[in-house]
Parts: structure tokens; sequence; C-alpha cells
């Protein structure tokens, strides 16, 4: 009946004559306004009644009854643009072969050819394959093939070189001696660019150290200041030309560590402890230790047996030194660590595990090639008392002295880049 009503509208609105012989009154311009009509019927609507031209039907449309509602004006635009418009926005499409309409759904859309890529191979001439993929893996949209996805830190890098191949604590951070990377030309044509301008040589820091050990009374004031009164007469600098001698550490050039040192071992108070002399990569850590690993009680555990079994770590003591050096352009970045440190026997209450009684210094700083670093200000009292008299007294009127000193630690550097 729907149907019906809908032709019936449709040929009124089209202006038929209801006779040969009567009047011709002009045709109104076709309007259509459709709600809630299937697909099915829109179509043979529209091309039964207002285009009149043969057409075919596929079956994949004749069993469309999607709802779909729409208005039409003739004034507004050509009909067979619109019903090409109306088609395409529901999957289906009117392809005209000899004169006659094919209604049928859009074909699907012609795969993209895909596109040519190049393998591109390349041996590292400096850097690790695995630090080249991740700086330059943002960049491309081709695949890599040396790619790490878990980081070790830097204190856990160590434990790496035990790992058995092919286990999970193998992969993390794994170094790789050989980059493949697939992509297309233009992208292998710029990887090529890139790597020659990231791919260089790395650096290493010659680090030249003397530790001393500075025995001062109150009246000599800080073993850091009177390290630079000593070398500012030696070297004729002053306070103004090498820093502030407030400072815990202070910086200067136009000398070197042998003269350094030549001009100190002529005051007895200062006693060479240590005189490290480390090569480091840029970025790796270097350390220097003398002295002995101590085993300290650890944990205890119960393992089924149900007996309690007690671990032993060791731990370092005596003289370490430990740097980190980042190599800049113009500067290099440096992370220091001074140790020194001895076991004594316990009076805090832990039975049969030493105590570490240490003495550290550490500290971040900046420095320019060849220049030359004083850091101090590690300080330790010490009170002496002593008992003299006369041999001729009897032994209870004794002179009672009492002598204050302290210790302190300099520390002299020199970094040159290699």
């Amino acid at each position: 009946m729907k149907k019906f009503f809908f032709m019936l509208a449709l040929c009124c609105s089209l202006g038929v004559a209801a006779a040969s012989n009567a009047p011709q009154v002009p045709q109104e311009p076709p309007r259509f306004d459709f709600t809630g009509v299937s697909v099915l019927q829109v179509i043979q609507l529209i091309y039964g009644e207002a285009l009149q031209g043969p057409y075919v039907i596929e079956p994949e449309v004749m069993t469309d009854q999607r709802p779909v509602s729409f208005r039409y004006d003739a004034r507004s635009g050509d009909l067979r643009a619109f019903i090409a418009a109306f088609l395409d926005s529901l999957g289906l499409v009117a392809i005209r072969r000899s004169g006659v309409d094919f209604i049928g759904k859009k074909p699907p859309p012609a795969e993209k050819a895909a596109e040519v890529r190049d393998v591109f191979v390349y041996v590292p001439r400096h850097r690790d394959g695995s630090y080249l993929v991740d700086l330059l893996s943002p960049l491309f949209k081709g695949e890599f093939t040396a790619r790490r996805a878990v980081h070790a830190s830097a204190s856990d890098k160590s434990a790496q070189l035990a790992s058995p191949p092919g286990s999970a604590a193998a992969s993390i951070d794994r170094k790789s001696d050989i980059l493949v990377f697939a992509g297309i030309p233009a992208e292998v044509t710029m990887l090529k660019k890139l790597l020659s301008q990231v791919d260089t040589a790395i650096g290493d820091v010659l680090v030249r150290g003397v530790l001393y050990e500075v025995q001062t009374t109150n009246n000599d004031g800080s073993a850091f200041s009177l390290a630079l009164n000593l070398l500012g007469g030696k070297f004729g600098l002053s306070f103004g030309s090498i820093g502030n001698s407030n400072s815990s550490h202070i910086s200067f050039k136009s000398t070197t560590i042998d003269a350094v040192l030549s001009s100190l071992s002529t005051d007895s108070r200062f006693t060479v402890k240590s005189t490290p002399t480390l090569r480091v990569q840029s970025g790796q850590s270097g350390r220097f230790t003398v002295g002995e690993d101590v085993p300290v009680l650890g944990a205890v555990s119960y393992p089924s047996s149900g007996a309690a079994v007690q671990s032993v770590e060791y731990r370092s003591s005596g003289l370490i030194f430990e740097l980190l050096p980042v190599i800049h352009e113009s500067s290099v970045d440096l992370q220091v660590l001074q140790q020194m440190s001895s076991f004594v026997s316990t009076n805090t209450g832990v039975n049969n595990s030493p105590t570490l009684i240490k003495r550290e210094l550490k500290t971040s700083l900046s420095v320019a090639d060849g220049e030359l670093i004083v850091i101090g200000g590690l300080t330790e009292d010490k009170d002496a008392t002593a008992h003299t008299s006369p041999s001729w007294l009897p032994k209870l009127n004794l002179n009672k002295t009492r002598d204050k000193n302290k210790t302190e630690m300099v520390l002299i550097l020199q970094l040159t880049k290699v």
C-alpha cells in the first residue's frame, strides 16, 4: 500500500497528462521527500518513474532493506548526480553500460601496491649498534633489527658479563656489532647520511690524581687553603686568578699535576695516600682500589631443612677511587668518588660484624681539557693527650699536655682528552 502511495505521488508530481487531446499543462520539476523507505523501494521508484530508463538491480541490492530518508528538488541539481551521491553514501554504485544502469555494491578498493623496500646492512665504526638504533629509530618508519627494549642501570651493567648467552639477563642492554635496516629507498639514503654524522669516535679521558692526607693545627687553618697558598706562592697565582678560596674545589690552568706534586712534597704536612691514573672512555665508569675485601655478615635465610643460613658479603675498604667522565665539545663533565675506609671491631650491637669507618668525597663538576682541579673539605679532628715530668719528680706530679690537631683530605685531579 505504501509503495502504491509513493508511486502515485511521484506520478502526480511529474505532471502526467490525463489524455492525449487534453490541454497541455506545464510540468513541474520533480521533487522527492521520502521518510523511512527501504533502499530497494527508493531505487525502484526513482528508476521506474523518474528516470524511466533500463536498469538492472544486482541480487545483493534486492535484499537491502535499510530504511533511508532524503529530500530532493530538481531546482537544486541534476537528478543523476544526486542519485550517484546517494548510492555512494550507502556503499552502492550505478554503472552505465550500453545505456543500461547496473546497480550493485561498490567493488572493494584496489589494494595499494606494496612499497619496494631495500635492506641496508651497516657495521658500526665507533658506536655500539644498539646505541645507534635507539638514537635514529624515531626518525624512520622502517624496521631495525638491533633494537633493545630493556635498559640496565649503570650499577648493573657489570653483572651482564656473567650472563649465559641466550638468557633473559643477557638480552638486557645487549651490545650489537651490526645494524640491519629495512625501509624504502628514500629512508635508506637518509640513514646513510645520518650514520656518517652520528657514528663518530667516543673519545677517552686520561685522569691523573693525587690524594693527600694533610695534618694541620688550629693555627694552620684548613688544608684546602694551605694547599692554595703553597701553589699560589710556587706558581705566582693569587686567589683572584684561580677562584674563590672558600669554595670546596678550585680549578686553574697553566701548570701540570707533576709540578703540583713536586711543590707540595716539600711540606711535611702533606702525605700522599694515592696517585691513581686512569684512562676511561666517555660515558663509562672507572674504578681504582687499593685495599682489601672484608667479609661482612648479611641476611639470614631459612631453607626447607629448617636450619638458619647466614650469608656473607664482601665489602671493599682502603683507598677507593671512582670516576665517570662524559666528553663534550669544549668541556668534560666528571663525577668523582674518593673514599678512604677501614673496618674495626663493632660497637653498635651487631655481633660478629665489623664496622666500616670511612671518609668519602663525592662531587660532580665540569672542567676544560687540561684543567687542574683541587678538591678539599673532608676533615677529621683528633685529640692527643701526653703526660710529662722530670725524672726526679714523683710520678703523681705529672705535667698534662693536650694537643688538638686535625686531618683533611685534599684531592688534586687533571683531565686530558685523548
